[in-house]
């Protein structure tokens, strides 16, 4: 008889499955859970209540909640109700006309336009071109129906706006109105929301290497030479993201053609931004600094960017901090490339580099305090002490 047969029933003591253990165990394998794992009945019921029910893991919901919340307040108070507020406009006409017209479309309720008086025509539209206006009314004083020049490439939340109070004037005061679009966008940008949606994903694709990389590798290098190998896969990823999201959104897609290299540009800066900003929460905050990104560049960011709805259509709040923040510098910066030959490029570039220096300088400063050790004291062991007498330059 097998001497298994023997075995397998076991001491009164032993667990049930004792017997089919050793089995397994003269075979060479060894079911279970791994090293620094445990089975669930043998971990304590006050351990899993202190795990997680402590204060940590409380922290964290909170926090992620909290971020939900904030998600859900920002989006839905940026867009539930758009209104017009101080469209800027120009009124061309002569003798005398032009004041008359910006006088009364200043005083509709509201304030839905600002309007400037002109006689101007070709200067009105260079400013309407150069993104300096939302639009330029043309009045006929010597007929009933007057024009509306747009430019579409602001975004056709700020067109279809624009054209809605200008119908309404014109039905008001017996007028008809002809639409002209004097800047549209190109043919595969309908109502111009490829530059908000490439700038999404390359502030997303940022944020979400720097994250993984935090979570794989930890929030902190190990030394500071490890800081210097994250920033320069920070730069190899920015190259790579800027030159791909140009690539998809031009020649693949077709839909922002032109300007490869100037978009590229501006998608590598963005990628490095969202990359470096997060490392700095990171290694300022731990893991809670994912979330403090996550904030600044989905919660804040993505609604006041101008991208779904212009900034003129926006409640206070997200149309003040909008053109200050990387999404919506992001979005001027592409629309000022591809369609307003380069106006105020600088300004949107520099904000995004401000954010850049900011999160660059957090992950230093934090470098300086943990490897170089400036603001830390640290006794000295027994065996890195000199011996007495000795001169310390010998």
């Amino acid at each position: 008889m097998d001497d298994d047969a023997h075995e397998d029933t076991g001491g009164p003591d032993e667990p049930y499955d004792a017997p089919r253990e050793r089995r397994r165990r003269r075979a060479g394998t060894i079911y279970g859970p791994a090293d620094g794992y445990e089975r669930s009945r043998d971990e304590p019921m006050r351990s899993r209540l202190k795990d997680v029910l402590g204060p940590r893991t409380i922290g964290l919901l909170i926090g992620a909640i909290l971020v939900q919340f904030g998600f859900i307040a920002s989006y839905v108070g940026a867009f539930h109700d758009p209104q017009p507020h101080a469209l800027t406009v120009t009124v061309v006409a002569s003798h005398g006309w032009q004041g008359y017209v910006s006088n009364e479309l200043n005083a509709v309720p509201g304030k839905p336009v600002w309007a400037y008086a002109s006689t101007d025509e070709a200067s009105a539209k260079q400013n309407l071109k150069d993104g300096k206006r939302q639009a330029v009314y043309l009045f006929n004083r010597d007929g009933t129906k007057d024009t509306l020049l747009v430019n579409s490439a602001e975004g056709s939340s700020i067109t279809a706006a624009m054209e809605t109070i200008f119908h309404q004037v014109a039905t008001k005061k017996h007028r008809t109105l002809a639409v002209n679009d004097v800047v549209p966008v190109q043919k595969g940008d309908e109502r111009g929301l490829t530059s908000f949606y490439l700038v999404v994903g390359w502030l997303v694709g940022g944020y979400l290497m720097a994250s993984l990389l935090g979570i794989r590798k930890g929030p902190k290098a190990r030394n500071f030479r490890r800081v210097l190998w994250r920033l320069f896969g920070c730069l190899a990823y920015a190259c790579l993201s800027g030159l791909g999201g140009a690539w998809i959104v031009g020649p693949l897609l077709g839909a922002l053609t032109g300007h490869f290299w100037a978009m590229a540009g501006i998608g590598m800066l963005l990628s490095m931004c969202a990359s470096i900003f997060t490392m700095g929460m990171e290694a300022l905050f731990g893991i809670i600094g994912v979330g403090v990104s996550i904030v600044l560049f989905v919660v804040l960011g993505n609604p006041s960017a101008g991208g779904a709805f212009g900034y003129q259509l926006l409640p206070t709040f997200w149309r003040v901090i909008g053109p200050w923040l990387p999404n919506g510098a992001g979005v001027d910066s592409v629309r000022s490339v591809v369609y307003l030959g380069g106006t105020d490029i600088r300004f949107h570039l520099a904000v995004i580099a401000w954010w850049l220096v900011v999160g660059l300088l957090a992950l230093l400063l934090v470098s300086n305090n943990t490897y170089w050790g400036f603001t830390q004291k640290r006794p000295v062991s027994d065996d890195q002490r000199e011996p007495e007498g000795m001169d310390a330059r010998s």
